[in-house]
């Protein structure tokens, strides 16, 4: 992969970092340890922990696919990037999948303990809507609309509906169409939305709004098929994975059709020749 391309979004990434630090240091906090512990646990997995910032940088790429300025879409991008930072806090909480790393790092809960751990990412998740009501109180259509898709994409028929079909699964194969649907609901529902939100920010027509919304969610299938491609192996294939349900060269033609499918989607909207495009190449390149 073009090294000039990852120089880009380590450009985009860095902006982002920028931005949320810069708000979370505006924060007029009451003088309390609890709450004084509370930001400090939100910081250290927001902005201590890091992150390849995926679903904001995606925003910004597909901002400025149609010559959006980047400080027009920071606030929902940082929002989006909020609330997918609290769903990793609560995954690692023992009561879900009890890690004790994350990103070569203590767990939030490891840290600060688990009361505050949870509740820092009730913070997260809570003050997300804030920086969109905010960000866009000029424009309160636009505002009201990016509510409503946060809210569908980060709840019952998003990411936590999907978190629930995860903890549900059976230690059975589960079929095509089952795993299609967690996935596009656990993981595939915020990559959509950092798109979709970024279109109508953007001031696209419906129709327009919909291709993206149909290219952010192909985008995000991609991505974690891919990501199943690289955990598996011959003698490993985890039942509830794409290889373990159609195999390693299945997944990989399965993985060429999304793809596909994605690019033809930019290709309605004139942008295969964005960077847009080359994130699908990367990501059936990549190596990790």
């Amino acid at each position: 992969m073009n090294t000039n391309f990852l120089d880009q979004l380590q450009l985009r990434k860095e902006s982002i970092d920028q931005f949320l630090t810069s708000q979370m240091s505006r924060y007029h906090l009451p003088r309390h340890a609890g709450v004084s512990e509370l930001q400090q646990s939100m910081e250290y997995s927001l902005l201590q922990q890091g992150g390849k910032r995926f679903r904001p940088v995606l925003s910004l790429l597909w901002a400025e696919a149609f010559a959006v300025s980047p400080k027009k879409i920071l606030p929902w991008a940082a929002a989006v990037e909020m609330i997918h930072t609290y769903s990793l806090i609560h995954d690692d909480l023992p009561c879900m999948d009890n890690d004790d790393v994350r990103r070569g790092q203590p767990t939030n809960h490891k840290v600060y303990g688990e009361t505050t751990a949870l509740l820092a990412g009730d913070a997260l998740l809570t003050e997300a809507f804030r920086w969109v009501s905010e960000g866009y109180e000029n424009e309160p259509q636009v505002g009201l609309k990016l509510v409503g898709l946060l809210a569908e994409a980060a709840g019952l028929v998003g990411m936590v509906g999907g978190q629930a079909i995860d903890l549900k699964a059976q230690k059975q194969k589960a079929s095509l169409q089952e795993i299609n649907l967690m996935h596009a609901l656990k993981t595939g529902a915020l990559i959509r939305v950092s798109v979709e939100g970024a279109a109508v920010i953007c001031g696209l027509p419906k129709e327009k709004i919909q291709l993206a919304r149909e290219f952010g969610a192909k985008l995000g299938l991609s991505f974690q098929i891919k990501d199943d491609l690289l955990d598996s192996t011959e003698d490993k294939l985890e039942l509830h994975s794409f290889p373990g349900i159609l195999g390693l060269e299945e997944t990989k033609k399965y993985l060429d059709e999304v793809s596909n499918d994605a690019l033809l989607n930019l290709k309605n909207l004139g942008l295969s020749d964005s960077l847009l495009s080359q994130l699908i190449h990367y990501n059936q390149s990549r190596s990790h």
